[in-house]
């Protein structure tokens, strides 16, 4: 399954292949010159990296161990792309903007409450189950049980930008959110060798340009055990 990037404005949605469509607020050829190749890592490595980047009590989750499954990777390769605000409300359903052209926007219009927000019950996050806690290895809890009326999903990868990028783009979304009613959750999608993958190794990644605009991405190779 390949991915392309089409410079345009929207949303993410999937067919027999995967369409991240990039907003006006990020340059498809910042991400594809001088982009590196993703290595694998350990959950070790991963609390180090973590802990160099950010510096609070918020807490940072990663997918547990899968099978061998390049679909699984595809999801992973298209969130770490993912360019636009992930909000869920307590039953876990997907808040959708309207009116939108980047994640600045989308802060503006659900922080000055504007009528612009609908909720997609269509959407509904599924990944509670798989996700672990970086640092307790617990399972994160479900939606809802809490106070909070709003989860703010942030998804970063430590190959996909420098680690100023992620502090500046992060504290951001912290300090706009009022944390009283919202609860900021990180999920991180560097490759980790709990998925079947050989350490130190590389996710060799190939892009290709195609006509209007588009970009497509693939596994050119996957260090398999």
């Amino acid at each position: 399954m390949n991915y392309n990037f089409i410079k345009n404005k929207g949303g993410v949605f999937f067919s027999a292949f995967i369409f991240i469509f990039l907003t006006s607020c990020i340059s498809i050829s910042k991400i594809i010159i001088g982009f590196k190749n993703p290595k694998v890592i350990t959950v070790e490595e991963l609390k180090n990296i973590r802990n160099q980047i950010f510096d609070d009590n918020i807490n940072d989750y990663y997918y547990k161990e899968g099978v061998k499954d390049s679909i699984f990777f595809n999801k992973i390769l298209s969130l770490s792309f993912n360019g636009s605000l992930n909000i869920y409300n307590k039953n876990g359903e997907k808040i959708s903007f309207k009116k939108t052209t980047c994640i600045n926007d989308e802060i503006k219009i659900i922080t000055e409450n504007l009528n612009s927000l609908q909720i997609n019950s269509n959407k509904v996050f599924k990944d509670v189950k798989d996700l672990i806690n970086l640092d307790t290895q617990e399972q994160i809890k479900t939606f809802g049980s809490d106070d909070y009326e709003y989860y703010v999903i942030y998804y970063w990868s430590s190959y996909m930008s420098k680690k100023k990028s992620i502090q500046n783009e992060f504290n951001l979304l912290n300090n706009t959110f009022d944390h009283n009613h919202y609860k900021i959750i990180r999920i991180n999608c560097d490759f980790l060798n709990i998925w079947s993958l050989k350490k130190n190794k590389k996710i060799k990644l190939k892009f290709n340009k195609e006509n209007d605009g588009y970009y497509n991405v693939s596994f050119k190779s996957i260090p398999w055990k």
